[in-house]
């Protein structure tokens, strides 16, 4: 049962890089993946308690979910901020990326409730990277509600991993013409 809810899970991962389609590259470039690899390691070892990881020539980083937002709030927990502030050094060192947040709720509340909370999360995520000097103009956001679980919706902890916010992050590849 996990295997289809993986490729489900790429494939929400494969239509947010479509959705940034202005950033990925139509011929890989060996010093793009380079560029990436070594940031993926610097993310790594700056948030040794988040999961990083590389897919395809993209990086995805997902915090530990008890320590994002309490149940219907879209307000990052203060002791994300140290972790965030290390997230952001990162960043801005490896300035030639983009970055898409999204955010996601657990299961209670309405759809429409889930769908504008988790837009909100990604809002903030997006925020508080700002406060530390990421500029606005490299990160876009997406909510999807209660939509591509972590965990099961049956249980507090299941719930609590389910309220998150995941970031990708992709080399911005510029048109040869600029």
């Amino acid at each position: 049962m996990t295997l289809p809810f993986v490729n489900l899970r790429n494939l929400l991962f494969l239509s947010a890089i479509a959705l940034l389609a202005s950033c990925a590259a139509s011929k890989k470039s060996g010093s793009s993946h380079a560029y990436m690899k070594k940031q993926y390691k610097e993310l790594k070892k700056a948030l040794n308690d988040a999961d990083v990881s590389i897919v395809e020539d993209s990086l995805k980083v997902i915090f530990p979910n008890h320590v994002l937002f309490a149940t219907n709030s879209d307000v990052l927990k203060d002791e994300v901020r140290p972790t965030f502030t290390r997230f952001a050094e990162v960043l801005n060192k490896y300035d030639k990326t983009k970055i898409l947040v999204t955010g996601y709720t657990d299961n209670t509340g309405t759809d429409q409730l889930n769908n504008a909370l988790s837009e909100k999360r990604a809002v903030s995520g997006k925020q508080l990277l700002q406060e530390n000097n990421v500029a606005a103009d490299r990160m876009f956001t997406w909510g999807l509600g209660s939509r591509h679980p972590l965990a099961t919706n049956e249980t507090e902890e299941g719930r609590a991993k389910n309220r998150r916010i995941e970031f990708v992050i992709l080399y911005n590849v510029q048109p040869e013409n600029q």
